[in-house]
């Protein structure tokens, strides 16, 4: 790309971006002052506020999308600062069972319920797939190989998102009813919930302990995208092979790779201790700009046109990879 194309590139991502951090900064603002509710979903709900009253013109578009995708990578990066390997293959241990069962629970009970419900297989199979594994990039992937309809994509990335947002309000009070622990808490956000900026983001809504749980925990499931790439082709009895190997390599999350050296870093004493905070801090401040990118995505005209099967499908797997994954911490954490 030469240097004019990502000047014009550059210019076409500003606005969305600039408003995304515009409305991060509101939102901090407003949890200091209203700490219950916290920055997170303020951010959330004031970029809703937006997307669904004054409304998002394609320009801004682009630069919102840009900032949910690419600046969350960041954020995530950063994360792997206040992290070091040792944290990261014991909270691994502790949550990879938990792990590999509600992701293969959650997708297999979601297509024998989208069976009795009388869905569409192909589109059971995509809201399976985003709920128990890492929504929006799940559905993206899997729709190349199993060959699914644009409208049947949007469908089952509109109840992720649906179902993200309830997990905001209500996940924190749920591990303050059960009195979870931090740790406890995180495992449960990074398995459960659907998206990974989400994920995170409902971590830190509990506590700073429980945000870096979550976000290695999330990482750690989004990468069980990949056998199941591998395994769709047998299981839809599909010739599928080259698509297979186009959507992993679409797929495959590099940035976990950054946010390991990152750790590595941090695990060997390279990363000064004066630089930790702001980084930190930096990081925090990216997730807000996501969530605000994340709210100004969801536009409830859209949802309500959703129908009832896909809604019902949606809930009954959230239900069921959330219940799943808390039994199992409340049993074996």
């Amino acid at each position: 790309m030469n240097s004019l194309s990502q000047s014009s590139l550059a210019i076409r991502l500003l606005p969305g971006i600039l408003i995304a951090a515009a409305v991060a900064v509101l939102a901090t603002i407003l949890g200091g002052y209203f700490p219950l509710l916290g920055n997170l979903l303020f951010a959330i709900l004031i970029g809703m506020l937006i997307r669904n009253t004054i409304g998002i013109s394609p320009t801004i578009e682009h630069g919102i999308n840009y900032t949910v995708k690419g600046f969350l990578k960041f954020a995530v990066i950063l994360l792997g600062v206040g992290l070091n390997l040792h944290e990261i293959a014991t909270i691994g241990k502790q949550s990879f069972f938990i792990i590999f069962t509600s992701v293969c629970l959650g997708i297999i009970l979601t297509v024998l319920v989208g069976k009795m419900l009388k869905l569409d297989n192909t589109l059971s199979l995509l809201i399976g797939v985003g709920t128990s594994i890492c929504g929006a990039t799940a559905i993206s992937a899997v729709k190349e190989v199993v060959k699914a309809k644009e409208n049947e994509t949007a469908y089952a990335i509109s109840t992720i998102v649906l179902f993200n947002l309830f997990a905001f309000f209500t996940y924190p009070i749920i591990g303050q009813f059960f009195q979870l622990s931090e740790t406890s808490f995180g495992i449960w956000a990074g398995t459960a919930v659907h998206d990974t900026s989400s994920a995170i983001a409902v971590g830190f809504l509990y506590g700073d302990q429980a945000g870096d749980t979550a976000t290695t925990v999330k990482l750690a499931r989004t990468l069980f995208l990949l056998p199941l790439l591998f395994l769709l082709p047998f299981i839809i009895k599909k010739s599928a092979k080259s698509k297979v190997n186009s959507s992993i390599l679409k797929a495959f999350p590099w940035f976990i790779l950054w946010f390991l050296l990152v750790s590595l870093l941090n695990t060997i004493g390279l990363i000064p201790e004066i630089v930790k905070i702001p980084l930190n801090d930096l990081s925090k401040f990216l997730i807000t700009m996501v969530m605000a990118g994340v709210g100004m995505q969801v536009s409830l005209k859209e949802l309500t046109k959703l129908g009832l099967k896909p809604l019902l499908t949606g809930l009954f797997a959230s239900l069921c990879v959330g219940i799943i994954s808390l039994i199992m911490i409340l049993l074996f954490i």
